[in-house]
């Protein structure tokens, strides 16, 4: 067994009306990446042999959003019921994250309420639904809102709502776009001033800020130029980040640069990461150099503490 005690704040649910209607919509490879399989059982063994006392579900790339406002919001509805019942007497080691059905205003809404009193314990959404992105002010009432709740909101990256031809086609989604969409979409949200005027929202975005601590003291010099002045490095500060995927043997040593300790939180990414390369990520996490003891605990369990997710109702 792995050594640290962990709280896995990346780690996906599959109910059978996402499967459903990921083989209805995409077929068998969605993102250009096949759908993997998962249930109840193999989420609770997966937990035991990686060391997690607590997993907060969420959902994963793509959404349910599709063109169709009333099929979207039938389809969430669903899928939040199906997973709020599966969790019934296992709320003590496993939360979940409501989808919503973005980027419809009055039924996001109205979801919002319903499934926190359902027991939801904060909300997935992607980067975009509908090539309407997170940050546009068209959705500052749904922001607002998640606000209001002190919500957790995980972002996850997805498909672009647009990619250029004739590059690097074959390659899966997952490989290098969904990278580019996580930092395309938090400055956006940057840009325009979401984590100011919503301070209250507890964000998490994916992989380790993906391109973002790259790319900061870029963005920042051209911010300086709005009116609105934008400060791209409190931002990044203010948000919490998940640590899923290859954070080593660079990326993390990246984002210590831009974000506190504190605001670290390990993710596995599973049932899309394999079982047994969750295993071997985790223990280049557990033995990295970059991180001392205390930090380590902090990341794999005790910053959890902050987002206030085990055991309530």
């Amino acid at each position: 067994m792995l050594a640290y005690e962990k709280v896995d704040f990346h780690v996906h649910y599959l109910t059978p009306t996402y499967k459903e209607y990921l083989h209805k919509q995409y077929g068998a490879f969605p993102d250009g990446f096949p759908t993997p399989a998962w249930d109840l059982e193999s989420q609770l063994k997966f937990m035991s042999e990686m060391n997690i006392k607590y997993a907060l579900l969420g959902m994963s790339s793509p959404d349910f959003c599709h063109h169709n406002q009333a099929e979207t919001k039938l389809l969430v509805e669903k899928n939040n019921d199906e997973i709020s019942e599966l969790l019934k007497g296992y709320r003590d080691n496993l939360g979940y994250m409501a989808a919503l059905p973005l980027p419809n205003i009055e039924d996001t809404l109205s979801e919002i309420d319903r499934t926190l009193q359902h027991g939801a314990k904060g909300f997935s959404v992607c980067t975009h639904a509908d090539g309407i992105y997170l940050g546009q002010p068209e959705l500052d009432p749904i922001i607002g809102k998640l606000n209001e709740k002190e919500a957790i909101v995980a972002i996850h990256p997805a498909q672009p709502s647009s990619i250029p031809g004739n590059v690097c086609e074959g390659l899966p989604i997952p490989a290098m776009e969904f990278l580019f969409d996580t930092t395309r979409t938090v400055v956006n949200m940057s840009k325009n001033n979401i984590f100011q005027r919503f301070p209250k929202i507890k964000w998490i975005v994916p992989h380790a800020g993906s391109f973002l601590p790259v790319l900061s003291d870029r963005i920042q010099v051209f911010f300086d130029y709005y009116d609105n002045r934008p400060n791209i490095f409190n931002d990044l500060k203010h948000v919490y980040y998940d640590i899923a995927g290859f954070a080593e043997p660079k990326l993390l040593e990246m984002l210590l640069r831009v974000a506190p300790v504190d605001h670290i939180l390990y993710g596995s990414d599973f049932p899309h990461t394999p079982a047994e390369s969750c295993k071997i990520l985790a223990t280049s996490l557990e033995g990295t150099q970059k991180l001392n003891h205390q930090e380590k605990l902090k990341i794999f369990s005790e910053n959890a503490s902050q987002i206030q997710i085990a055991g309530e109702e």
